[in-house]
Protein backbone atom coordinates (compact mmCIF):
# COMPACT_ATOMS: atom_id res chain seq x y z
CA UNK A 1 0.00 0.00 0.00
CA UNK A 2 0.98 3.61 -0.88
CA UNK A 3 1.80 6.37 1.40
CA UNK A 4 1.09 10.23 0.50
CA UNK A 5 2.50 11.49 4.04
CA UNK A 6 5.27 11.67 6.13
CA UNK A 7 4.90 10.11 9.63
CA UNK A 8 7.34 8.64 11.65
CA UNK A 9 7.89 5.00 11.51
CA UNK A 10 9.47 3.04 14.12
CA UNK A 11 12.99 1.66 13.09
CA UNK A 12 15.36 -0.95 15.10
CA UNK A 13 18.82 -0.35 13.62
CA UNK A 14 20.84 -3.06 15.16
CA UNK A 15 19.35 -6.47 14.62
CA UNK A 16 21.10 -9.45 15.02
CA UNK A 17 20.44 -13.04 13.83
CA UNK A 18 20.28 -16.31 15.49
CA UNK A 19 24.19 -16.83 15.63
CA UNK A 20 25.41 -13.49 16.92
CA UNK A 21 24.78 -14.78 20.94
CA UNK A 22 27.80 -17.15 20.28
CA UNK A 23 29.62 -14.14 19.85
CA UNK A 24 29.01 -13.19 23.68
CA UNK A 25 30.42 -16.33 24.64
CA UNK A 26 26.57 -17.96 24.85
CA UNK A 27 24.75 -20.54 23.42
CA UNK A 28 21.43 -19.87 21.28
CA UNK A 29 18.82 -22.03 22.84
CA UNK A 30 16.27 -21.37 19.65
CA UNK A 31 16.92 -23.04 16.66
CA UNK A 32 16.89 -19.94 13.40
CA UNK A 33 13.80 -20.37 12.47
CA UNK A 34 12.04 -20.37 15.99
CA UNK A 35 14.42 -17.53 16.33
CA UNK A 36 13.02 -15.08 13.29
CA UNK A 37 9.53 -15.65 13.99
CA UNK A 38 10.13 -14.19 17.72
CA UNK A 39 11.33 -11.72 16.35
CA UNK A 40 8.95 -10.85 13.76
CA UNK A 41 5.73 -11.49 16.36
CA UNK A 42 8.34 -8.78 18.95
CA UNK A 43 8.19 -6.66 15.64
CA UNK A 44 4.33 -6.68 15.04
CA UNK A 45 3.34 -6.13 18.49
CA UNK A 46 5.65 -2.87 18.60
CA UNK A 47 4.84 -2.10 15.58
CA UNK A 48 8.48 -2.00 14.12
CA UNK A 49 8.47 -0.98 10.74
CA UNK A 50 12.29 -1.11 9.91
CA UNK A 51 14.92 -3.40 10.77
CA UNK A 52 18.36 -2.95 10.15
CA UNK A 53 20.66 -6.09 10.33
CA UNK A 54 24.47 -5.42 11.67
CA UNK A 55 26.04 -8.97 13.01
CA UNK A 56 29.73 -8.14 13.28
CA UNK A 57 31.41 -8.45 10.37
CA UNK A 58 29.43 -11.03 8.31
CA UNK A 59 26.40 -11.64 6.67
CA UNK A 60 24.76 -14.64 8.57
CA UNK A 61 21.32 -14.85 8.70
CA UNK A 62 20.25 -11.92 6.56
CA UNK A 63 18.28 -13.61 4.02
CA UNK A 64 15.96 -15.49 5.89
CA UNK A 65 15.29 -12.80 7.67
CA UNK A 66 14.71 -10.40 5.09
CA UNK A 67 12.40 -12.77 3.63
CA UNK A 68 10.14 -13.70 6.45
CA UNK A 69 9.91 -9.66 7.55
CA UNK A 70 9.14 -8.64 3.80
CA UNK A 71 6.19 -10.78 4.09
CA UNK A 72 4.84 -9.30 6.80
CA UNK A 73 5.39 -5.68 5.09
CA UNK A 74 8.41 -4.44 7.74
CA UNK A 75 11.85 -3.17 5.53
CA UNK A 76 15.54 -4.72 5.90
CA UNK A 77 18.02 -2.92 5.74
CA UNK A 78 21.27 -5.68 5.72
CA UNK A 79 24.51 -4.41 7.17
CA UNK A 80 27.14 -5.63 9.46
CA UNK A 81 28.90 -3.88 12.30
CA UNK A 82 32.20 -3.45 12.02
CA UNK A 83 35.24 -1.96 13.47
CA UNK A 84 38.22 0.36 11.93
CA UNK A 85 41.72 -0.02 12.48
CA UNK A 86 41.75 1.93 16.10
CA UNK A 87 38.91 -0.62 17.15
CA UNK A 88 36.31 1.99 16.77
CA UNK A 89 32.69 0.10 16.47
CA UNK A 90 30.45 1.36 13.29
CA UNK A 91 27.48 -0.07 11.81
CA UNK A 92 26.68 0.30 8.11
CA UNK A 93 23.31 -0.54 6.42
CA UNK A 94 22.58 -0.60 3.03
CA UNK A 95 19.70 -0.88 0.56
CA UNK A 96 17.02 -3.34 0.80
CA UNK A 97 17.22 -4.34 -2.22
CA UNK A 98 20.94 -5.09 -2.45
CA UNK A 99 21.72 -8.97 -2.65
CA UNK A 100 23.96 -10.89 0.04
CA UNK A 101 26.63 -11.33 -2.49
CA UNK A 102 26.88 -7.58 -3.27
CA UNK A 103 26.83 -7.26 0.88
CA UNK A 104 30.00 -9.95 0.71
CA UNK A 105 31.50 -7.52 -1.82
CA UNK A 106 30.96 -4.36 0.32
CA UNK A 107 33.36 -6.62 3.44
CA UNK A 108 35.56 -6.74 1.02
CA UNK A 109 35.43 -3.25 -0.06
CA UNK A 110 36.29 -2.37 3.51
CA UNK A 111 39.26 -4.74 3.73
CA UNK A 112 37.18 -7.47 6.12
CA UNK A 113 37.87 -10.04 3.40
CA UNK A 114 37.48 -13.65 5.84
CA UNK A 115 33.75 -13.84 7.83
CA UNK A 116 36.36 -15.23 10.03
CA UNK A 117 37.66 -12.78 10.97
CA UNK A 118 34.71 -10.37 11.49
CA UNK A 119 35.71 -9.45 14.92
CA UNK A 120 38.48 -7.97 13.66
CA UNK A 121 39.60 -4.45 12.95
CA UNK A 122 38.91 -3.63 9.13
CA UNK A 123 42.27 -2.58 8.13
CA UNK A 124 41.03 0.83 6.77
CA UNK A 125 40.81 3.93 9.88
CA UNK A 126 37.37 5.03 10.62
CA UNK A 127 37.69 8.04 8.36
CA UNK A 128 38.60 5.48 5.71
CA UNK A 129 35.45 3.55 6.87
CA UNK A 130 33.07 6.21 6.92
CA UNK A 131 34.04 7.93 3.25
CA UNK A 132 34.30 4.05 1.65
CA UNK A 133 31.00 3.46 3.14
CA UNK A 134 29.49 6.75 2.15
CA UNK A 135 30.88 6.08 -1.63
CA UNK A 136 28.99 2.84 -1.84
CA UNK A 137 26.00 4.32 -1.18
CA UNK A 138 25.75 3.09 2.34
CA UNK A 139 24.68 4.72 5.44
CA UNK A 140 27.42 4.66 8.42
CA UNK A 141 26.64 5.40 12.15
CA UNK A 142 28.61 5.56 15.25
CA UNK A 143 27.90 2.31 17.37
CA UNK A 144 27.67 2.74 21.17
CA UNK A 145 29.74 5.57 20.95
CA UNK A 146 29.57 6.21 24.78
CA UNK A 147 30.56 2.99 25.37
CA UNK A 148 34.15 0.54 25.12
CA UNK A 149 35.32 0.79 21.65
CA UNK A 150 32.94 3.75 20.89
CA UNK A 151 33.90 7.15 18.74
CA UNK A 152 33.29 9.31 21.96
CA UNK A 153 34.27 6.99 24.52
CA UNK A 154 37.92 7.16 22.59
CA UNK A 155 37.86 11.09 22.48
CA UNK A 156 38.04 10.96 18.32
CA UNK A 157 37.32 14.54 18.20
CA UNK A 158 38.62 14.49 14.43
CA UNK A 159 36.02 11.67 13.52
CA UNK A 160 33.09 13.10 15.38
CA UNK A 161 32.94 16.22 13.30
CA UNK A 162 33.25 14.62 10.12
CA UNK A 163 30.03 16.00 7.52
CA UNK A 164 30.39 11.75 6.30
CA UNK A 165 29.19 10.65 9.73
CA UNK A 166 25.39 11.07 9.78
CA UNK A 167 23.97 9.25 13.26
CA UNK A 168 25.68 8.46 16.60
CA UNK A 169 24.16 6.19 18.69
CA UNK A 170 23.67 6.39 22.47
CA UNK A 171 21.91 3.98 25.15
CA UNK A 172 19.15 6.09 26.63
CA UNK A 173 18.21 9.97 26.15
CA UNK A 174 20.39 12.74 25.88
CA UNK A 175 19.27 13.86 29.47
CA UNK A 176 20.73 10.53 30.64
CA UNK A 177 24.24 11.75 29.61
CA UNK A 178 23.89 14.80 31.95
CA UNK A 179 26.36 13.39 34.70
CA UNK A 180 28.35 10.78 32.65
CA UNK A 181 31.68 11.85 32.71
CA UNK A 182 30.59 15.41 33.99
CA UNK A 183 28.73 15.81 31.39
CA UNK A 184 30.95 15.46 28.63
CA UNK A 185 29.06 13.56 25.95
CA UNK A 186 25.82 15.65 26.59
CA UNK A 187 27.64 18.56 25.64
CA UNK A 188 29.11 17.35 22.78
CA UNK A 189 25.57 15.56 21.38
CA UNK A 190 24.05 19.30 22.10
CA UNK A 191 27.07 20.12 19.46
CA UNK A 192 28.25 22.79 22.83
CA UNK A 193 31.31 21.07 22.63
CA UNK A 194 34.08 23.25 21.20
CA UNK A 195 36.72 20.85 20.10
CA UNK A 196 34.00 18.46 18.64
CA UNK A 197 31.68 21.20 17.32
CA UNK A 198 30.18 19.92 14.08
CA UNK A 199 29.04 22.27 10.81
CA UNK A 200 25.82 20.38 11.38
CA UNK A 201 24.23 18.61 14.23
CA UNK A 202 24.76 15.31 14.22
CA UNK A 203 21.39 12.99 14.61
CA UNK A 204 21.15 11.04 18.04
CA UNK A 205 19.38 7.76 17.83
CA UNK A 206 18.93 4.38 20.26
CA UNK A 207 19.83 1.48 18.20
CA UNK A 208 20.38 -1.27 21.66
CA UNK A 209 21.84 -4.04 20.53
CA UNK A 210 19.30 -7.28 19.70
CA UNK A 211 20.71 -10.72 21.06
CA UNK A 212 17.24 -11.92 22.05
CA UNK A 213 13.97 -11.34 20.40
CA UNK A 214 12.71 -9.95 23.89
CA UNK A 215 15.32 -6.84 23.68
CA UNK A 216 13.36 -5.35 21.05
CA UNK A 217 10.42 -4.52 23.64
CA UNK A 218 12.91 -2.18 25.28
CA UNK A 219 12.40 1.44 23.45
CA UNK A 220 16.28 2.32 23.93
CA UNK A 221 16.34 -0.61 20.93
CA UNK A 222 14.50 1.53 18.32
CA UNK A 223 14.22 5.43 17.17
CA UNK A 224 11.93 6.41 14.83
CA UNK A 225 12.61 8.12 11.54
CA UNK A 226 9.95 10.32 8.97
CA UNK A 227 9.78 9.21 5.85
CA UNK A 228 6.64 8.86 3.42
CA UNK A 229 7.21 5.45 2.70
CA UNK A 230 9.86 3.43 4.13
CA UNK A 231 13.25 2.86 1.65
CA UNK A 232 16.63 3.08 2.03
CA UNK A 233 16.66 6.27 0.17
CA UNK A 234 14.13 8.12 2.08
CA UNK A 235 15.94 6.49 5.42
CA UNK A 236 18.82 8.12 3.93
CA UNK A 237 17.27 11.37 3.13
CA UNK A 238 15.85 11.68 6.56
CA UNK A 239 19.47 12.28 8.41
CA UNK A 240 19.69 15.42 6.25
CA UNK A 241 17.26 17.12 7.93
CA UNK A 242 17.80 15.35 11.99
CA UNK A 243 16.29 17.73 14.10
CA UNK A 244 12.59 17.29 11.99
CA UNK A 245 13.03 13.56 11.15
CA UNK A 246 14.82 11.72 13.70
CA UNK A 247 13.65 11.21 17.03
CA UNK A 248 14.29 9.28 20.03
CA UNK A 249 11.36 7.29 21.65
CA UNK A 250 11.96 9.18 25.14
CA UNK A 251 11.59 12.12 23.28
CA UNK A 252 8.03 11.94 22.22
CA UNK A 253 5.26 13.09 24.18
CA UNK A 254 1.90 11.52 23.94
CA UNK A 255 -0.43 14.22 22.94
CA UNK A 256 -3.83 14.40 22.36
CA UNK A 257 -5.57 16.74 19.74
CA UNK A 258 -8.10 17.66 17.40
CA UNK A 259 -7.50 17.03 13.87
CA UNK A 260 -9.34 17.43 10.36
CA UNK A 261 -8.51 13.74 8.87
CA UNK A 262 -10.50 14.20 5.34
CA UNK A 263 -12.68 15.63 3.48
CA UNK A 264 -15.28 14.40 0.44
CA UNK A 265 -16.93 16.83 -1.90
CA UNK A 266 -19.88 15.47 -3.43
CA UNK A 267 -21.31 17.82 -6.78
CA UNK A 268 -20.37 21.09 -6.87
CA UNK A 269 -17.30 22.77 -8.32
CA UNK A 270 -14.86 20.09 -5.85
CA UNK A 271 -17.17 17.25 -7.02
CA UNK A 272 -15.11 14.19 -6.40
CA UNK A 273 -12.38 15.57 -4.13
CA UNK A 274 -11.57 13.59 -1.46
CA UNK A 275 -8.35 14.52 1.17
CA UNK A 276 -6.60 12.22 3.30
CA UNK A 277 -4.85 15.80 5.57
CA UNK A 278 -1.69 14.67 7.24
CA UNK A 279 -1.20 14.99 11.09
CA UNK A 280 1.37 17.50 10.33
CA UNK A 281 1.80 20.37 8.04
CA UNK A 282 -0.73 20.54 4.51
CA UNK A 283 0.14 23.28 2.31
CA UNK A 284 -2.52 24.08 -0.14
CA UNK A 285 -1.31 24.94 -3.46
CA UNK A 286 -2.47 26.12 -6.65
CA UNK A 287 -3.29 28.15 -9.38
CA UNK A 288 -5.84 31.07 -9.43
CA UNK A 289 -8.79 29.67 -9.56
CA UNK A 290 -7.90 26.16 -9.10
CA UNK A 291 -10.18 26.49 -5.76
CA UNK A 292 -7.95 26.60 -3.08
CA UNK A 293 -10.29 28.96 -1.48
CA UNK A 294 -13.34 27.00 -2.18
CA UNK A 295 -11.40 24.47 -0.43
CA UNK A 296 -11.22 26.55 3.06
CA UNK A 297 -14.39 27.80 3.01
CA UNK A 298 -15.89 24.78 2.79
CA UNK A 299 -14.32 23.60 5.42
CA UNK A 300 -14.80 26.50 7.00
CA UNK A 301 -18.72 26.00 6.14
CA UNK A 302 -18.96 22.89 7.86
CA UNK A 303 -17.80 23.42 11.10
CA UNK A 304 -19.97 26.58 10.85
CA UNK A 305 -17.13 29.39 12.00
CA UNK A 306 -18.51 32.40 10.03
CA UNK A 307 -15.90 34.60 9.04
CA UNK A 308 -15.41 38.06 11.00
CA UNK A 309 -15.69 41.17 8.70
CA UNK A 310 -19.05 42.24 6.55
CA UNK A 311 -16.74 41.48 3.29
CA UNK A 312 -15.64 38.30 4.81
CA UNK A 313 -18.59 37.20 5.41
CA UNK A 314 -19.95 38.09 1.99
CA UNK A 315 -17.53 36.47 0.18
CA UNK A 316 -17.52 33.17 2.33
CA UNK A 317 -21.44 33.44 1.50
CA UNK A 318 -20.70 34.20 -2.04
CA UNK A 319 -18.39 31.23 -2.47
CA UNK A 320 -20.74 28.53 -0.96
CA UNK A 321 -23.42 29.44 -2.74
CA UNK A 322 -21.70 29.04 -6.29
CA UNK A 323 -20.27 26.21 -5.83
CA UNK A 324 -22.44 24.11 -3.45
CA UNK A 325 -25.76 26.17 -3.59
CA UNK A 326 -26.60 25.56 -7.01
CA UNK A 327 -26.32 21.72 -7.49
CA UNK A 328 -26.91 20.73 -3.61
CA UNK A 329 -23.54 19.37 -3.40
CA UNK A 330 -22.60 17.88 -0.49
CA UNK A 331 -19.32 18.56 2.01
CA UNK A 332 -17.84 15.38 4.03
CA UNK A 333 -15.71 16.00 7.29
CA UNK A 334 -14.20 12.88 9.34
CA UNK A 335 -12.66 15.02 12.32
CA UNK A 336 -10.83 13.01 15.48
CA UNK A 337 -12.02 14.97 18.51
CA UNK A 338 -9.29 15.32 21.39
CA UNK A 339 -11.60 14.39 23.90
CA UNK A 340 -12.12 11.11 23.01
CA UNK A 341 -9.03 10.89 24.47
CA UNK A 342 -9.88 12.40 28.06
Amino acid sequence: MGHTQAKFWKCALQVNPASYISYRGQEQQLSETDYNQQMLEVCLQENIKVLGIANHGNIDGVDAIRDLMNKNDILVFPGFEIASSEKIHFVCLFSEKDTSQKLERYLGHLDLLDPEEGVKPSRLSAEQLIAKVNEIGGFIYAAHCTSENGLLKKRSKHIWILLGLKAAQIPGSVEDLKTVEDGFYRKVIRNKEVAYKRELPIAIINAKDIETPETLKDLRSSCLIKMTEPSFESFKLAFQDTESRVRLNSDVEEKYYSQIKSLKVTGGYLDGLDIKFSEHLNAVIGGRGTGKSTLLECIRYVLELEPIGINSQKQHKDIIKENLGKSRARVELTIRSSTMNG
